[in-house]
């Protein structure tokens, strides 16, 4: 089984990559961002995270995400609560999923962020950066209708720059265009890796 991470910023293409990889590839997705937040939902996780931050009162998405989006320093202690048992359930998954497809995606915007890229690269992991211009990355991300102008430009200023992002990078994807042509590009890349 091929361990794939797809890392970018934003609205930079992550979930139709790992659409397509699924229903082209039979892959299996590991969707971080999902199993972050049910992990947030366990009573460890908001134990943790209510002894780093007690100004929290109710422990819900919207009050979660305004702190970890409030600056570099609160996403910093957040993203240390929570990646550590993300990562402890990738392994558990991977584990689990051995040899019934051929590929496991984490889909994971913040796997250099968190420094889980290095524990999985040290484990086999390509890892496939995804790219689009900024202002095509702030429309898509107005157009799902569930950020304003303003948490796009907020959260899009405390990601990682894409410049650091390509240095962890085996792959580099730009999906500046159409979907079509965004699958050509990746399907050349999913040919290079079953070759390699």
């Amino acid at each position: 089984m091929i361990i794939l991470g797809v890392t970018g910023g934003l609205a930079s293409g992550k979930s139709i990559i790992s659409s397509h990889l699924k229903e082209k590839y039979k892959a299996y997705i590991f969707d971080a961002d999902v199993e972050a937040k049910r992990l947030l939902h366990t009573k460890k996780v908001k134990k943790e995270i209510l002894d780093v931050f007690p100004e929290i009162k109710l422990l819900d998405n919207n009050t979660l995400a305004r702190v970890a989006f409030k600056s570099k320093e609160s996403q910093k202690k957040l993203n240390n609560i929570i990646h550590p048992h993300v990562d402890k359930e990738i392994e558990k998954r991977i584990f689990e999923k051995e040899g019934s497809h051929p590929f496991f995606v984490i889909d994971a915007a913040l796997i250099i962020e968190s420094g889980s890229v290095n524990t999985f690269k040290n484990n086999g992991m390509t890892l496939l950066v995804v790219l689009a211009d900024e202002h095509l990355r702030k429309e898509r991300a107005e157009l799902r209708g569930n950020l304003v102008e303003e948490t796009v430009l907020e959260r899009m200023r405390l990601q990682l720059p894409d410049s650091e992002k390509i240095k962890y990078a085996d792959y580099v994807v730009k999906n500046n265009s159409t979907k079509s042509e965004l699958f050509q590009k990746i399907d050349k890349i999913i040919a290079k890796i079953n070759n390699e």
